[in-house]
């Protein structure tokens, strides 16, 4: 797409982002969970971050932007990589996932799903898509793919096939923009581009259920230099979710109660 393109589909997202910004904001009837920041750690502020992930206590990044899109693994104890890797030029990296012990990695417009392996993040296999990449997840048997609009699609990791798709709606409207995905004790967590929001969406129904507000993470002078919310990680061993955004200077380990899903809203 050419930078003109670009900016018309930017322009059209911001748009379609100012109408749920009016009185009929289908976020507006949305629970807000209360949430502790627990830690602030240094983040790697060069990352357009687009996805996050843990495996185990490593935390998997990936930064978009063409000719300089890559892949970065850390602890928590140190900003610098314990690996990263530079992408294809052509590149535009957006989410990742964790599934069966393999990094899965998605590509904006490129319509490819990169597959490499953990802890080396050496390329494997590669498969082929249609439509745009944004945000993904796992619910542990399925990858969860998010593409910017209301639809979420369910992919077999054995090839990368949609076995099923969600239409995901908020106070009875539909919800678009829906970007980075985590999964976390039964729910789908996604970032609302250009919001501050991040919402809790019922992976069987599609209705968002609740809303945490990361808007006061960063201070004023901060956000200065500093682009939207981007980058959701469910640490399950100790229960915290780890949240971080595009060009942000810091990681925040956040203590919120997840509320319990219905079981009948768990994947079998």
């Amino acid at each position: 797409m050419s930078y003109r393109g670009t900016r018309v589909a930017i322009l059209s997202l911001l748009l379609t982002w100012s109408s749920l910004c009016r009185a009929d904001d289908p976020l507006a009837a949305l629970p807000e969970l209360p949430f502790v920041i627990e830690q602030r750690i240094a983040h790697d502020q060069t990352l357009f971050t687009q996805g996050m992930a843990f495996d185990g206590d490593t935390l998997l990044e990936s930064g978009g932007g063409y000719r300089q899109s890559r892949l970065v693994s850390r602890t928590l104890l140190s900003a610098a990589p314990v690996a990263s890797i530079g992408l294809e030029r052509e590149w535009f990296a957006e989410g990742l996932t964790v599934q069966n012990g393999q990094l899965l990695l998605l590509t904006w417009q490129q319509g490819i799903a990169q597959q490499y392996s953990l802890p080396e993040l050496k390329p494997l296999q590669r498969f082929r898509y249609r439509g745009e990449g944004w945000g993904l997840t796992s619910d542990g048997t399925h990858l969860i793919q998010s593409d910017g609009s209301a639809i979420l699609r369910w992919r077999d990791p054995a090839d990368f096939h949609v076995v099923k798709e969600l239409h995901v709606r908020a106070g009875g409207k539909v919800l678009k923009l829906l970007n980075e995905l985590e999964w976390a004790q039964g729910w789908i967590l996604a970032n609302i581009w250009l919001s501050d929001w991040i919402v809790g969406i019922d992976p069987v129904t599609g209705k968002a259920a609740w809303k945490i507000d990361v808007g006061e993470l960063l201070s004023a002078a901060e956000r200065r230099t500093a682009d939207v919310p981007n980058g959701i990680a469910w640490h399950a061993p100790s229960g915290r979710l780890w949240v971080s955004g595009k060009h942000w200077p810091w990681l925040f380990c956040l203590q919120v109660a997840l509320p319990p899903i219905a079981p009948a809203a768990t994947p079998q």
